[in-house]
């Protein structure tokens, strides 16, 4: 019995997730960082926010790093793999919204069959899932997701793109849009 309680004590042990650094969006004004621990993700934090009692002090964008301090220690996480082999890529470019043409660049890291979000303004978040095709091209699906004041969300799907990797490309639906360019 107690071989037994000593196995299942080791396997839970085992199980318990790690913290893990999952995407970032680097603009001209802004940083924000994603982490996952114990199945649970964070929303996008800056610089010096915290998550489950780790702050992020500093990102390393070159090396996609991140540096934590928990009870202090330090913790430097590297970007995590993606689902997929060779099947991470990073977009770097222009960010383009209408209306009112406000233009940002802006730096992220996709993970190929992975949706990820890109924080555009207070209440409107894009979504990205980028799919290499058997031809080299990227297809990119797109939908934008708008929070209202109440919490209320509202997802609203997009043509698909494709383009060559690296390519420019943008949407425009009605009076909202954004286009890309790398």
């Amino acid at each position: 019995m107690k071989k037994l309680i000593l196995i299942f004590v080791f396997v839970a042990t085992g199980l318990r997730a790690e913290m893990q650094f999952t995407g970032y969006f680097v603009t001209t004004g802004q940083s924000l960082f994603t982490l996952s621990d114990t199945g649970k993700s964070s929303a996008w934090i800056a610089i010096g926010d915290s998550f489950h009692s780790y702050t992020v002090k500093s990102f390393d964008r070159d090396a996609e790093v991140i540096t934590l301090e928990r009870d202090g220690q330090i913790v430097r996480l590297h970007l995590r793999d993606s689902k997929i082999k060779d099947g991470r890529m990073r977009i770097g470019g222009t960010i383009t919204l209408w209306p009112g043409q406000r233009t940002q660049d802006f730096h992220a890291s996709l993970c190929l069959g992975e949706e990820e979000e890109f924080p555009i303004k207070m209440g409107v978040t894009l979504h990205l899932t980028a799919e290499k095709r058997a031809d080299g091209n990227i297809l990119y699906h797109s939908r934008l997701v708008t929070r209202d004041s109440a919490g209320s969300e509202t997802s609203e799907s997009w043509p698909d793109v494709v383009t060559v990797e690296g390519g420019a490309f943008g949407l425009k639906v009605g009076d909202v849009g954004f286009s890309f360019k790398p």
